[in-house]
């Protein structure tokens, strides 16, 4: 009955750990994806301005919608 139960709480404490490495890999890509929505959108909220007096670096980036 000890065998058994060590076993499975061995098992328990791998599952535990993958879990927690799954969901931590899980929400550095979803702040990836965050940041990189942020970033490409940038140009239409950061300054309430018309296009012509954006930097030439800021162009490079527009989407043509």
């Amino acid at each position: 009955m000890w065998n058994n139960m060590s076993s499975m709480g061995s098992i328990m404490t791998i599952m535990f750990m993958f879990i927690l490495m799954l969901m931590m890999m899980e929400m550095i890509m979803f702040k990836r994806k965050i940041i990189f929505i942020i970033k490409s959108n940038n140009n239409e909220w950061k300054m309430n301005l018309p296009m012509f007096i954006h930097t030439n670096l800021e162009n490079n980036y527009l989407f043509i919608k």
